[in-house]
């Protein structure tokens, strides 16, 4: 469950991390009143659940309540990273002497922490193409990371003087709070210090652990899609939230991302797998999802399977899955190829690779046996043979598309 960025620094403000003052506002007129309150230079940010916003002109530098309502105006009602801003946080501007990165993940068998010397926008190339300058590590979930072991990381990264302690006692609590938080991602860019060195968390991300709100009272309104993060998912991502509280069934969820593969997957560790194969080829996932198993009511698949081809960015589809338990492949095809026929979706030049065996297979084979664009892998191929697949596939596609 994504979490604003006034909500973030809310949350980690009131446990005394040193966050910019800042407040939301849902109008030019809350954004001037809030820049009077605050005073001096103001950043005017949009709330969208996203992040490298800066490039995508949602953070805008604002010298006057004059001007920060004027940036409030021309961002609310914009579309950013596919998101309708509904509201913008405004915050005191911190003149910046050095930008770092500092970043917790869920994901695999333990949690990882990143952190780079080089924060700011520029973050992702750091990733991409000066991975030397990032440092990675695994987390014990047992323990809490010390200060001691912050500050070694800190040094492998390149940091040392009076600052290496700061930034690893610092880093020690936010690994404190990712953890007793039932965090999925807490991400902080940058991580910046003032000209007169202190640390200040300027730029923070943070989604919760959906199951562990019943341990996180004050999360609760997030399961309300009218409150909080919830609602600032784009369409497809309520719809898809809309029919998993209202359909009885297993559960189905649709979370989108920023790539073109589109990913119909059961969800769990072979989802995450399919996921890092795509990744590691080349390639870029659209949306995470989990679907429920098959039977006579197939609309929350159906819902999942609208949402991934509804994406607009959306360019090819991995269809993955191990061999499936109380799942048929055929009902699984023919919801697929349902709602390809409704939308009117020409796959001759939309890619779809099946990996999918067992109860069914026969049949689900003969309803895409001749149709333009499906590529239903042999038996004894391996997931990883069916990304490689997709990826290939998908540049073909999108170099033909640019030519």
């Amino acid at each position: 469950m994504r979490v604003l960025e006034d909500m973030a620094k809310g949350w980690l403000r009131d446990r005394g991390f040193p966050v910019p003052p800042g407040t939301a506002a849902a109008s030019p007129a809350e954004a001037r009143d809030v820049a009077g309150r605050l005073g001096g230079k103001l950043v005017v940010k949009a709330l969208v659940p996203a992040g490298r916003r800066g490039k995508a002109g949602g953070v805008v530098t604002a010298k006057s309540p004059e001007a920060c309502a004027e940036s409030a105006g021309g961002l609310i009602g914009r579309t950013i990273a596919d998101h309708q801003v509904a509201r913008v946080y405004v915050e005191k501007k911190i003149d910046i002497a050095e930008e770092f990165y500092v970043g917790f993940f869920a994901g695999g068998e333990r949690p990882h922490l990143l952190l780079s010397r080089f924060g700011g926008v520029e973050i992702e190339g750091t990733f991409e193409n000066r991975p030397d300058d990032v440092v990675r590590s695994e987390l014990d979930p047992r323990k809490d990371l010390t200060e001691w072991e912050a500050r070694e990381l800190w040094l492998q990264a390149g940091v040392g003087g009076p600052l290496l302690r700061e930034l690893g006692e610092l880093t020690a609590r936010l690994a404190a709070a990712f953890r007793n938080g039932d965090m999925v991602l807490l991400e902080i860019n940058p991580l910046a210090t003032d000209p007169e060195g202190r640390l200040n968390l300027v730029g923070a991300m943070m989604e919760i652990d959906g199951q562990a709100l019943e341990r996180q009272p004050e999360w609760k309104a997030l399961e309300d899609p009218g409150a909080g993060a919830t609602a600032t998912a784009n369409e497809r991502e309520l719809q898809v939230d809309e029919i998993d509280r209202t359909v009885p069934g297993g559960e189905c969820r649709y979370i989108e991302l920023d790539g073109d593969i589109g990913l119909l997957v059961g969800g769990g560790g072979a989802g995450l797998y399919q996921h890092d194969l795509i990744v590691a080829a080349g390639g870029h996932p659209a949306n995470h999802c989990v679907t429920p198993p098959t039977g006579s009511d197939s609309r929350k698949l159906k819902a999942v399977i609208k949402a991934i081809l509804g994406n607009p960015k959306t360019r090819s589809l991995l269809v993955g899955f191990n061999f499936a338990q109380m799942a048929r492949a055929d009902i699984r095809v023919q919801s697929l190829v349902e709602v390809i026929d409704e939308m009117g979706l020409d796959t001759a030049n939309f890619p779809i690779v099946i990996r999918m065996f067992g109860a069914g297979e026969a049949e689900a084979r003969a309803l895409v046996d001749g149709r333009p664009g499906f590529h239903y892998m042999a038996r004894g191929t391996t997931l990883s043979d069916a990304v490689q697949r997709i990826v290939t596939l998908t540049n073909e596609t999108t170099e033909g598309a640019a030519s």
